[in-house]
């Protein structure tokens, strides 16, 4: 879900890596779906994109 709200808001994956304190291969790697990101950094994301945890958490959008 993580990938498809930012893409629908032309956010760069580097942008939201650089306000996270990530990586952008960590983010990167939360998009595909390689990895999941940790309860924080759920709680980080939803703060920079404005959205509800269980939104993000959803895989069906």
């Amino acid at each position: 879900m993580i990938k498809d709200i930012i893409k629908t808001r032309g956010i760069k994956q580097k942008w939201l890596a650089s306000k996270l304190g990530v990586s952008e291969v960590t983010v990167s790697n939360w998009c595909s779906g390689k990895t999941i990101p940790t309860d924080d950094h759920y709680q980080k994301i939803s703060a920079v994109l404005e959205v509800e945890i269980t939104v993000l958490k959803n895989k069906n959008g």
